[in-house]
């Protein structure tokens, strides 16, 4: 015990010494983007020296750097540049390590493989790949990193306690939101290094998307420390010489993987949320190969509609769809100025140089979010988070098949032709209906009181009666129009515009 608090201690001062100037940057830098919407090249080489470091204190710091790189709440956008960049690639374990660790989970490596390769063809932040021949098939065999829970859980202890040692610093609602960011990644990064769950998204993504036509490897040995997985071999996605030499349409490659990710974002319960080159291959007849499945993200219905309505938004350059998206999202404060998002929304799209929209990237339909939700930080859901990852590193490797792609044509050819427009639409009627018949069912709540009125008055009929009676009488139809909406939205629809004419009309007279 005593050992463990010596090296905690040895590690929290190691750590300190290479974070601070990296803070101490990080405070400065944040000020002067919020000062100066002019991109910074200077802030940038910061966030590069603050990418070198994360690198250097090894696998925990990786994969928070990759968690901070889609985080515009908490940094400018020059570190969110330099941060997109960090790959997680790591030499690999001694092999020794890696097969001790095997000979745990499977038994001895001679007696159970036919064949296997010591020389690791990857090394990422939490394990390592092998290639190996098991029950005489070619195999890839994910190999957790020696002791990485010791590691992880370490680290995220001294994590805490710096982040205590730097609050002072730090003022109270960026302290939250970053406590937020470490608090929710010391839970998740454990299902990281946990292959029973990196098998279970494996099995859910390609059940979802198996239609498609996407090629996912089988799961053959499942252990938590160790997976076994059918070898595909494919071409590395980026590697274009060698995809136009087997005859492949770049440009239809391209639009085909981002159908596939916004298929998996707007139609199933689960998305890849890690495409980066490494994890994405082609087959020599150009089918799409995807592999490891440890990050992943899950959106539900009602989070899918509300990242709808923000393209929308986000494509006609409207404000208000923009910022009711945002903080729908959860991506903004409901307590912050409404009329200052407005202006800081406005301004973003403004900076666009009146460019026509169609010819953007998602990166720069993004920057108009991500100014916004910087100028006004909040605790960003996970999922977003995830998307918003997912979204820039698909893009970049889109834009390398075709140097023309553009995010925004693609997105309304994928919408127009999935009916996820209509189902937007259709939607956003459902709620209209909806609060509707609440406003209706709120007003019902008079009648009794206006019957007994009627019922009170004595004498002739007046003619202010009789505007009552057509009120009622109106209201009733306007009831059972919104309620046969879900039956007939279109004759239900025209109904109730005549009903409103009327009434605007009876009320004139």
């Amino acid at each position: 015990m005593n050992e463990e608090i010596k090296d905690l201690n040895k590690i929290e001062i190691k750590y300190l010494i290479k974070l601070l100037p990296v803070f101490r940057k990080f405070m400065r830098d944040r000020k002067m983007s919020k000062k100066n919407d002019e991109y910074d090249y200077k802030i940038e080489r910061n966030g590069r020296k603050a990418v070198d470091t994360f690198m250097d204190l090894g696998p925990t710091f990786i994969k928070l750097g990759q968690v901070l790189s889609a985080r515009p709440d908490l940094l400018p956008k020059e570190y969110l540049k330099a941060f997109q960049d960090l790959q997680d690639k790591v030499p690999p374990d001694k092999f020794e390590y890696a097969r001790k660790t095997i000979e745990e989970n499977l038994g001895d490596i001679t007696e159970k493989f036919q064949y296997f390769n010591e020389n690791a063809i990857s090394g990422a932040s939490l394990g390592q790949v092998y290639l190996a021949k098991y029950n005489n098939t070619d195999v890839a065999v994910k190999v957790n990193r020696h002791n990485i829970d010791y590691v992880l859980k370490r680290d995220i202890i001294v994590i805490k306690r710096l982040l205590k040692t730097f609050r002072r610093f730090i003022d109270n609602y960026l302290y939250i939101s970053i406590s937020n960011v470490i608090s929710d990644f010391s839970i998740r990064i454990y299902d990281e290094a946990n292959y029973f769950i990196e098998a279970e998204n494996l099995k859910r993504i390609r059940n979802n998307i198996k239609k498609y036509d996407i090629i996912i490897p089988d799961v053959i040995f499942v252990s938590r420390e160790v997976l076994i997985l059918s070898y595909i071999k494919g071409i590395k996605i980026t590697d274009v010489k060698s995809l136009k030499e087997k005859n492949i349409d770049l440009k239809k490659l391209a639009f085909k993987l981002d159908l596939t990710f916004i298929r998996m974002l707007l139609r199933n319960d689960i998305f890849h949320a890690d495409p980066h080159p490494g994890n994405l291959a082609v087959s020599d007849d150009g089918k799409i190969i995807l592999y490891d499945f440890g990050m992943v993200g899950k959106l539900d219905d009602e989070t899918r509609f509300k990242l709808l309505k923000l393209y929308n938004g986000l494509i006609t350059k409207d404000a208000d769809i923009i910022m009711d998206s945002l903080l729908e999202l959860n991506a903004l404060s409901p307590a912050a100025n409404r009329g200052i998002i407005r202006k800081g929304i406005e301004l973003s799209i403004a900076n666009l140089s009146g460019r026509n929209v169609n010819e953007m990237d998602i990166s720069e339909l993004f920057e108009i979010a991500n100014n916004v939700i910087f100028e006004f930080p909040f605790h960003l859901p996970r999922e977003l988070v995830l998307y918003m990852r997912m979204s820039s590193l698909l893009e970049g490797i889109c834009k390398t098949l075709d140097p023309n792609f553009r995010f925004v044509l693609v997105l309304r050819d994928i919408l127009y032709n999935e009916g996820m427009l209509e189902e937007l639409y259709r939607k956003e009627l459902n709620e209209f209906v909806s609060k509707s018949v609440i406003s209706i069912e709120k007003g019902l709540d008079v009648l009794p009181l206006l019957k007994r009125r009627l019922e009170e008055t004595d004498g002739p009929v007046k003619k202010s009666d009789n505007k009552l009676y057509e009120t009622i009488f109106l209201s009733a139809i306007l009831i059972a129009m919104v309620l046969y909406a879900k039956i007939n939205t279109v004759i239900s629809f025209i109904v109730i515009i005549i009903d409103l004419i009327i009434f605007v009309f009876m009320l004139k007279k």
